[in-house]
């Protein structure tokens, strides 16, 4: 849970890069830079969509299994 949510929490630290990036080269003409940067962009904000569209899911197995081992080390 600590990793998903860490990597969750960097898809947006990402997110806010590109972002200043995108910004900064345009402000300066650097048209080519800008369009790397928002390809970039999308592929962050497609992951961090993913995660978190997962997340419920991810939590739900954690839950499971660690029930499970819960329940295993009583016996």
């Amino acid at each position: 849970m600590k990793g998903l949510l860490a990597s969750y929490t960097f898809e947006h630290m990402e997110i806010a890069s590109y972002t200043i990036l995108i910004a900064a080269a345009n402000s300066v003409g650097e048209a080519e830079i800008a369009r790397v940067c928002e390809q970039n962009l999308r592929e962050e904000e497609a992951m961090a969509e993913w995660l978190e569209s997962n997340l419920p899911q991810v939590t739900q197995t954690f839950l499971t299994r660690a029930e499970a081992d819960s329940d295993s080390a009583k016996r």
